[in-house]
């Protein structure tokens, strides 16, 4: 219900940050994603697979394999910050 009624109140141009279930959700969404698509974070997991590798602790595939998703998660993550989803577009004027 109180989706609803912001989803009404915001179509009329009325929104109270912190009281609007939508801006909290939005705020939720858009932490979530800077943790998630962290670049540093990334190319610490990165360095870190790399000792793993070097100290032998992975053998050479799971390396490459853990190596080659994080370097698709690294290039993702930039591209997201390329985009900034987190940016709003008001369709309403």
């Amino acid at each position: 219900m109180f989706i609803i009624d912001d989803i009404v109140l915001r179509s009329i141009g009325i929104s109270v940050p912190g009281l609007d279930m939508i801006w909290t959700l939005e705020q939720i969404q858009k932490y979530a994603l800077k943790g998630y698509y962290n670049p540093e974070k990334i190319r610490d997991q990165i360095k870190e697979t790399r000792l793993l590798y070097e100290f032998g602790e992975i053998d050479r595939q799971e390396y490459e394999q853990t190596n080659s998703k994080l370097l698709h998660k690294l290039d993702v993550a930039q591209k997201v910050l390329e985009m900034d989803l987190g940016c709003r577009v008001d369709i309403l004027g």
